[in-house]
């Protein structure tokens, strides 16, 4: 490891803090939010399609300004300020009881969100050196896991046992502990760079390549042919995967499973305290067999892993029924877990110097599209046609993402990234990402 890496990673401690700090209150609301917004605000199924849709919708929105934006305030600054708006958004969806109500908190929440994830990818890199960012994204959903688990059991518990009063704990501790969050990350910027950091310089590298206006800046990863596959992976693997945890399982444990909320929650404990104990394996593993055959493999076990869901939802008796539901968010797990340090270290290769910046607004952009496209297919589609269709719309995702796979194996066979014990192949591990 280079010795600015050294001076840098003894920062990781706090802000895996603060991180904890924020996953912790995304874990007291994840079980909650759509059980809430159906029982408790009383939305319609479509309702609360809707309410994603729109938060993801948001995101994309301000996902235009980041390209420009980002690198002339400084995405370290506004990664802080990103926390703002998440903050209002779910401490004003504690007090819905309207629609309209219900969309302003989902245009506050989802532009944060939105906001903070185009530059996450440049922050973590800027603050805790390129080579180390398998390292530290690993080491963040580790701590996401651990924190997810515990938020998702306390924030069951509360709707429970407090009815509505417990729904509105949750996700009011879900909107402080981003500002909780935005404290920590500020301060550890400020410690990485001191008080009187340039502009851009929590930037990556922006200023190490040439100056090109904004709008040609949010362009060129847009051209770059390569790049484009590896969106739409994202893309797949977001819809279809990432966020089903968040907006479409919940629903399906609910309504075809008839699982309480409390039993759900525990399924979403079990899946986050298994990418605690997984994550440092599979971090090995994809050092060892490289970034895109570490997405194929992740691929595999998604697909696998939906035995257990079909099971959980034919089968009789309630505890074979959480049994198999737990196996699912086991299995799936290990996917999540190969794929959290390799597809940001792709887009760190991929970019060119100095464009680190409109590269990551991108894959937020496909982020946020992911976010939007999959509770708006996903959950009507399980509406009409049941778990047998939900299932077949999963496997067709998959399939998608298998086959990007292909190219984009080939194409980044050759490029080189440095990484904490080296040079290596991207995709490589040595055999080339065959």
């Amino acid at each position: 490891m280079s010795s600015r890496n050294n001076r840098s990673l003894p920062l990781l401690p706090g802000f895996l803090v603060g991180w904890g700090t924020t996953t912790f209150g995304a874990g007291l609301a994840q079980p909650l939010l759509a059980v809430y917004l159906k029982e408790t605000v009383g939305l319609p199924t479509s309702g609360v399609s809707f309410y994603f849709g729109l938060f993801a919708v948001a995101g994309l929105a301000v996902n235009p300004l980041i390209g420009t934006f980002g690198a002339r305030w400084d995405p370290g600054r506004v990664a802080v300020f990103a926390t703002v708006p998440q903050t209002a958004g779910a401490l004003l969806l504690v007090q819905a009881d309207s629609m309209s109500t219900v969309m302003l908190a989902a245009l506050l929440s989802g532009s944060g969100t939105g906001t903070y994830y185009a530059v996450q990818t440049p922050v973590l890199s800027g603050a805790f050196g390129e080579s180390s960012l398998s390292r530290v994204l690993s080491a963040q959903n580790q701590i996401t896991a651990a924190t997810m688990a515990l938020g998702a059991v306390a924030g069951g518990q509360l709707a429970d046992r407090l009815g509505t009063t417990g729904f509105q704990l949750g996700i009011a501790g879900n909107g402080v502990s981003y500002l909780l969050y935005g404290i920590a990350l500020a301060r550890v910027l400020r410690l990485r760079y001191g008080a009187g950091a340039r502009p851009g310089a929590f930037s990556g590298g922006l200023e190490d390549g040439p100056r090109e206006r904004g709008a040609a800046r949010r362009r060129t990863p847009f051209t770059n042919t390569t790049f484009l596959l590896l969106l739409l992976l994202q893309g797949a693997l977001v819809t279809f995967g990432l966020v089903q945890l968040d907006t479409v399982l919940p629903v399906v444990l609910r309504d075809a499973a008839k699982l309480s909320v409390s039993a759900g929650s525990l399924v979403l404990a079990v899946n986050s305290l298994s990418v605690l104990l997984i994550q440092p394996l599979a971090l090995r593993v994809v050092h060892r067999i490289g970034y895109v055959n570490a997405l194929r493999a992740a691929v595999g076990v998604w697909a696998v892993s939906l035995t257990a869901l079909f099971g959980a939802v034919h089968v009789t008796g309630q505890w074979l029924q959480l049994t198999l539901a737990a196996l699912f968010a086991l299995v799936f797990s290990v996917g999540e877990c190969l794929i959290a340090p390799s597809v940001q270290p792709l887009v760190v290769a991929l970019a060119p110097p100095g464009r680190m910046p409109a590269y990551a607004a991108a894959t937020s952009l496909v982020h946020g599209l992911g976010g939007f496209l999959a509770p708006m297919m996903c959950l009507p589609v399980f509406t009409a046609g049941g778990i047998q269709a939900y299932l077949i719309l999963q496997l067709v995702g998959y399939a998608t993402a298998a086959g990007t796979l292909v190219p984009l194996g080939r194409r980044t066979r050759h490029l080189r990234q440095e990484r904490e014990d080296g040079k290596q192949l991207v995709g490589a591990a040595p055999d080339g990402g065959r």
